[in-house]
């Protein structure tokens, strides 16, 4: 792969998910990672959060259809890793706060799947060796 120097583009400023709630699901990620919802703006139907140095946006949508994992029906749209110190920990604390670990896991314990409360999926990944 090779990458251009004289690019325009200078920064990633966010991620920006799909929600039936944004500022729950900001709130949600916030406590994941130890991080803070940065703003919520109902007028708007968008809510940030600060997490592990990056910033994921939030946008309330109308019909918001959850997605299906591992289904294409309703595909999982995106998905986020997070490296963690201990899965068995990780995955503990992320029940604690709403998710529920997929009744799919592809990846032979190397990472968990997870769903967060509106269904999408992200995974929690071992240390690495």
């Amino acid at each position: 792969m090779t990458t251009s120097t004289t690019s325009p583009v200078t920064e990633l400023i966010a991620i920006c998910i799909d929600t039936s709630d944004a500022a729950r699901l900001a709130q949600f990620y916030a406590d994941l990672t130890g991080g803070e919802v940065t703003g919520v703006y109902p007028e708007y139907g968008y809510a940030a959060a600060s997490v592990l140095g990056s910033t994921l946006n939030f946008q309330t949508v109308a019909d918001y259809a959850r997605p299906q994992w591992p289904g294409q029906e309703h595909p999982q749209q995106f998905h986020v890793d997070f490296r963690v110190a201990d899965l068995a920990e990780a995955t503990a604390h992320a029940i604690a706060l709403g998710a529920t670990v997929a009744g799919d896991q592809p990846g032979g314990g190397a990472w968990q799947v997870m769903i967060d409360p509106d269904g999408h999926p992200f995974c929690l990944c071992a240390p690495r060796d």
